[in-house]
């Protein structure tokens, strides 16, 4: 990643490109399943594992970010990025901890 942004950005573009397509077919399983098995608990678990996979995958692009900046040692955008990072891992902690 070090001094290549087009590296970077290759990287940034799979992660969120593979990311949402694994989502997209998680909740699709999800969906098929849930006519064929209305209410059951496997079908809602997919279906919580295809939008929590949608969730995460902006949340990595941040980390990965974050990494580079600390290959580049760009302190400022360290800073600012670890903030959003601890940001986002709050909003995941507040909103899976019932």
């Amino acid at each position: 990643m070090s001094g290549d942004l087009r590296t970077l950005e290759r990287l940034v573009g799979r992660v969120l490109a593979i990311g949402t397509m694994t989502s997209g077919a998680v909740l699709l399983v999800g969906l098929l399943l849930s006519f064929v098995w209305p209410g059951h608990a496997v079908t809602s678990q997919i279906l919580t594992a295809g939008i929590l996979i949608l969730f995460l995958t902006p949340a990595v692009r941040v980390l990965i970010s974050f990494g580079d900046y600390i290959i580049e040692r760009e302190w400022w955008f360290v800073l600012w990025t670890g903030i959003v990072l601890v940001l986002l891992a709050s909003g995941f902690i507040a909103a899976f901890a019932r």
